[in-house]
């Protein structure tokens, strides 16, 4: 009886360290996926602010208009 209830209770006890593993597994790859969506939000971002930035810059020190 004792045996029974212990195989019951390692079962259940890999079972919960199966789900553990598995929904940390999940949140750590959400939460990759997430970070470099992020990252590459910033870098173009920073780039179009970069253009932007050339391109005013080139309007107004644009010698050759004469």
């Amino acid at each position: 009886m004792v045996t029974i209830d212990i195989f019951y209770a390692v079962c259940y006890a890999s079972i919960t360290v199966l789900m553990v593993m598995w929904l940390i597994g999940v949140v750590k790859e959400n939460a990759q996926t997430r970070y470099y969506r992020l990252g590459r939000k910033d870098g173009w971002d920073m780039h179009r602010r970069m253009i932007d930035n050339k391109v005013k810059t080139d309007e107004v020190f644009d010698y050759d208009k004469n």
